[in-house]
């Protein structure tokens, strides 16, 4: 049976509004192959928060959180054994899809086609729940009737849950939020955040939303 633990959130926006959107759109995977390296991982980010002097509801969040705090933080998660599987779009070389109009639409592929390379066998899945009790439903739906086919069971598990809750959600915000800094060769942080996780990135993929 398998034990693999899936925690996914993003960084930027899944839309393609003109001078409001995001240029680029990430969605990153933290994988564990042993629950017992995520049960230790989630202790010391907790312990982390609690040495800042933050509450355990204080979430860690890439946009939000201080430069300082956020290399604390990757210096805590880099001594555990875990992988790291993202997908990205650059939303500026698609000035003319409209496929995506709807946000969630984008938003659900992204997942879907992060989870179609990473090597699953009945896998439990958490994802950020940001989008509301509907969307929830929605993509739960998608992600067992996309992947879930013939005989193969990638996901046996698919749960939508509030970031503030789950650190290892924070750990995927965090991962992701750091991986699409690297792409942002204008800030001068461009690079500062990637090189603790460089070494757990399995795959990174660009998707071509013209083959969609």
């Amino acid at each position: 049976m398998s034990k693999q633990l899936v925690f996914v959130d993003d960084s930027g926006d899944p839309g393609f509004k003109k001078g409001r959107s995001s240029s680029n759109f990430i969605m990153a995977a933290a994988l564990f192959v042993e629950p017992e390296v995520a049960t230790l991982m989630n202790n010391a980010i907790s312990e982390y928060r609690h040495s800042l002097g933050w509450k355990d509801g204080h979430e860690f969040k890439f946009r939000t959180t201080s430069k300082k705090i956020k290399l604390g933080f990757l210096e805590v998660i880099r001594r555990y054994n875990f992988s790291i599987y993202a997908v990205y779009v650059n939303k500026a070389d698609y000035p003319n899809v409209f496929k995506f109009s709807d946000d969630e639409k984008l938003y659900n592929w992204t997942t879907k086609e992060l989870l179609a390379i990473m090597p699953l066998n009945e896998a439990k899945v958490k994802v950020d729940g940001k989008y509301g009790k509907g969307y929830k439903l929605r993509v739960k739906t998608y992600i067992r009737k996309e992947l879930n086919k013939g005989d193969a069971r990638k996901v046996k598990d698919f749960d939508v849950q509030d970031s503030k809750r789950d650190n290892l959600i924070q750990l995927a915000d965090i991962i992701a939020g750091s991986i699409n800094r690297s792409f942002q060769n204008d800030k001068t942080d461009s690079n500062e955040y990637i090189r603790f996780i460089k070494d757990r990135i399995v795959k990174l993929k660009l998707l071509d939303l013209g083959e969609k």
